[in-house]
């Protein structure tokens, strides 16, 4: 998932040059993107519950593999168009049903697992660049990509194929932590809008920022996996910081180091240093939010499959909202808009996780009644 999600922020040039587009038609394959996740991960949170989570996955990771092959064959603009919104729709079903299964298999608990989860993402999104880089100068195409994809498709499935689905909790479990209620749910999933929006915004984006900041080459694609890189990281160091540090300081803290990297690359203003340091700061600092604002909610509260539906369909409006917006911007002002966007994206998250904690805090608490009514 992160390979074939990552690959279209790298591949801006190439796609502009073939197509014949701009920036702000790029900017629509991103919306395009988005709108599929969210169709996707609605999708998804039904089906875990119907057909079960493992099918839900090899379902998602047939979208990945057929969406990619669409990007990769495109020489009209309609067919990348498609390719990008089925793997966009194939990430929101198997994002709603990773994240819900690995929850339910260990109840209370899913910090570190979690964020080993999504570390496997950062390390999808840090190949991609590289591979769109070597595909484009091996072969001036992206098929090299599409082969990569298609391997670890089939590596995946049969993985998949090999295990058995955990189940959702039982009564007792919620009797320790009550499912989410509906307002609940609309304040964790306005942070997912805010963080994910900032994120594939940042990701999606930084190679064109690169570019623009003069850096030539393969400096750009590098510029993309140092982010991706740092990203992986942040998710890596999370694991074990899960286990001794409470879930709420770790978001508050990386939400706060994002501000301070992005506030740099706005002052600095496209000066090199800042834009690989600012990458790297800020991928470290992005990497373990997801999963461990998951995890808070996991310690305090039970989360349905409907509930990480709306959570990872929230998301997908963040990731419609922020790069979309970004593309015209470029087009109208310049790449230097990126940085001071996502600045502003990031600063409200980080307010937003401070009402995220004392909501929970809330609805965990034990005279607290009105959160019995799952969402």
């Amino acid at each position: 998932m992160g390979v074939a999600l990552s690959i279209l922020g790298p591949s801006v040039s190439y796609l502009e040059d073939r197509l014949a587009v701009g920036a702000g038609a790029i900017g629509i394959l991103f919306a395009s993107s988005a709108v599929g996740n969210f169709v996707g991960a609605m999708l998804g949170g039904r089906w875990i519950e119907t057909i079960g989570g493992h099918a839900t996955l090899n379902v998602g990771v047939v979208g990945f593999v057929a969406g990619v092959m669409c990007i990769a064959a495109g020489s009209h603009y309609w067919l990348v168009l498609a390719g990008v919104t089925l793997v966009g729709a194939a990430t929101g079903a198997a994002d709603a049903g990773m994240n819900t299964m690995v929850v339910w298999a260990r109840v209370g608990k899913a910090g570190p697992a979690l964020n080993a989860l999504h570390l496997m993402f950062g390390i999808g999104a840090l190949l991609a660049p590289l591979a769109v880089d070597r595909s484009l100068a091996w072969s001036d195409d992206l098929w090299l990509v599409a082969a990569l994809v298609t391997v670890l498709g089939v590596v995946s499935a049969s993985s998949i194929m090999r295990h058995e689905a955990p189940s959702s909790p039982t009564a007792e479990d919620h009797v320790e932590r009550p499912p989410l209620n509906n307002t609940v749910t609309a304040v964790v999933a306005f942070f997912f809008l805010l963080y994910v929006g900032a994120e594939i915004g940042f990701g999606g984006w930084i190679f064109t920022y690169a570019e623009d900041a003069g850096l030539e080459g393969s400096r750009p694609a590098l510029v993309t996996a140092t982010f991706w890189g740092a990203f992986a990281i942040g998710r890596l160091l999370a694991i074990p910081v899960n286990r001794v540090v409470r879930p709420v300081t770790i978001v508050v803290t990386s939400c706060s180091l994002s501000v301070v990297a992005l506030g740099t690359m706005v002052v600095a203003d496209g000066v090199r240093w800042s834009v690989w340091i600012g990458a790297a700061i800020y991928g470290l600092s992005a990497g373990p939010q997801y999963p461990t604002m998951i995890a808070l909610v996991d310690a305090r509260l039970s989360l349905t499959a409907k509930a990480t539906a709306w959570i990872v369909g929230a998301a997908a409006i963040g990731a419609l909202i922020v790069p979309t917006g970004i593309g015209p911007l470029i087009d109208a002002s310049g790449s230097s808009t990126m940085p001071k966007v996502v600045l502003g994206v990031s600063a409200a998250g980080l307010v937003w996780s401070l009402v995220v904690g004392r909501v929970i805090s809330r609805a965990s608490a034990p005279d607290r009644t009105d959160v019995l009514r799952p969402a």
